[in-house]
């Protein structure tokens, strides 16, 4: 009997063990390697259900307490993720009047400027988290992303950039930015060293 129950509990085990490294090996797959293309029907409705009811539990709490930081600034990461950029912006900027220096508000709140078309304010929210937090590596990728990118503003992008590795050490943005960084400072030699002797019409 004893044997029985030893034998029982130890299949529990190894099933409960194969299921936490299948589900590990799950969730580490879907966050290395991005989705491309829509989600199928079922899911799309799945995921839309899901963030509709967080936004609506949410909206009940800044209801509750117009001042509740925490809820405000979720309802912003809500309606960024969704793709609600308009709405992201409304909540990031509710939070920031609660918190004005709060540099990863501002950070998404530049990058929901951004998919909008406003850069001149995708900037401005970039260099402002950057000014309040020097050291706030996410804000220096964006704005060199936006000045690059954005505005062909390629010496202060660079600035942007080697900033941003100096501060952030062997993270995928870094390895993918150095290349950057290195093209431009190729271009931008290459345009100083033409200017100098005279190249032009």
């Amino acid at each position: 009997m004893k044997t029985r129950s030893l034998l029982s509990w130890l299949g529990v085990f190894a099933l409960g063990f194969l299921a936490g490294v299948v589900f590990s090996a799950w969730k580490l797959d879907r966050s290395s390697i991005p989705v491309r293309g829509p989600l199928p029907a079922a899911n799309e409705q799945h995921r839309d259900a899901d963030t509709g009811s967080r936004i609506a539990s949410l909206e009940k709490m800044v209801a509750a307490n117009p001042q509740n930081l925490q809820a405000i600034t979720q309802l912003g990461n809500e309606h960024f993720d969704a793709g609600n950029h308009e709405k992201a912006v409304e909540f990031y900027q509710r939070a920031l009047q609660i918190e004005p220096r709060n540099p990863d508000v501002l950070t998404d709140m530049g990058v929901s400027y951004r998919k909008l078309g406003k850069i001149s304010d995708a900037v401005g929210a970039f260099r402002k988290a950057a000014e309040i937090e020097p050291d706030h590596p996410i804000a220096l990728f964006n704005l060199g992303l936006v000045l690059r990118d954005d505005l062909n503003d390629y010496p202060e992008a660079l600035k942007a950039w080697e900033a941003f590795l100096r501060k952030s050490g062997d993270s995928p943005h870094a390895v993918m930015v150095r290349p950057w960084v290195k093209q431009l400072q190729e271009k931008l030699g290459s345009d100083s060293s033409s200017r100098d002797k005279g190249v032009g019409n």
